[in-house]
């Protein structure tokens, strides 16, 4: 009990104290003209320091510029609730829709972290242009890219991260996104 109660209470005062929010959620927060990024695990620094980079006029105008109206962040798991309640950032779904997320053709770049993560989702995300980005030494996949998370240079690890799902939204193929 108290190892975890000690973690809550170091993620409130690090990120901010949660407030009820209401909140759009399931796989329509994706966005057809936006990078989609989602963003799935349990590290709540990795998802802060995306949702502050996305938030970055350097990296919107560089979304801009490859034809996307900005950045589209959207939670998975228990690091979707972390960026929900503190951030308003949707949710796309459970640990059981990881696949389903990526199976919309709409998901630019999935990072992934330590826990929950289907293996299978580097098999699926290769059937559409989709790159998955692991951040943790704990837990690298096979055949996906790893970016490790620098706790050092947060935001400039984000911004890299989001380099790479911007650099994805030109090859999305626009007839196989399926959005419900």
């Amino acid at each position: 009990w108290g190892g975890s109660m000690i973690a809550t209470e170091l993620q409130d005062a690090l990120f901010g104290t949660p407030q009820p929010i209401r909140a759009v959620v399931n796989l329509g927060v994706l966005k057809e003209d936006m990078v989609n990024v989602t963003v799935h695990g349990h590290e709540p620094e990795v998802a802060e320091a995306l949702a502050f980079a996305a938030r970055d006029p350097e990296i919107l105008a560089e979304a801009k510029k490859v034809g996307a109206k900005g950045i589209n962040l959207a939670g998975i798991c228990c690091t979707g609730n972390e960026i929900l309640m503190r951030h308003g950032i949707p949710i796309a779904g459970s640990f059981i829709q990881q696949e389903m997320a990526l199976a919309t053709g709409a998901v630019e770049l999935m990072l992934v972290d330590v826990q929950c993560i289907m293996q299978n989702v580097v098999t699926v995300a290769e059937h559409f242009h989709t790159l998955i980005v692991t951040s943790s030494e704990k837990a690298e996949i096979e055949g996906a890219t790893h970016i490790p998370f620098d706790h050092a240079n947060a935001l400039e690890w984000g911004k890299k991260v989001l380099r790479a799902a911007i650099e994805r939204f030109p090859k999305r193929k626009k007839d196989r996104v399926h959005i419900p």
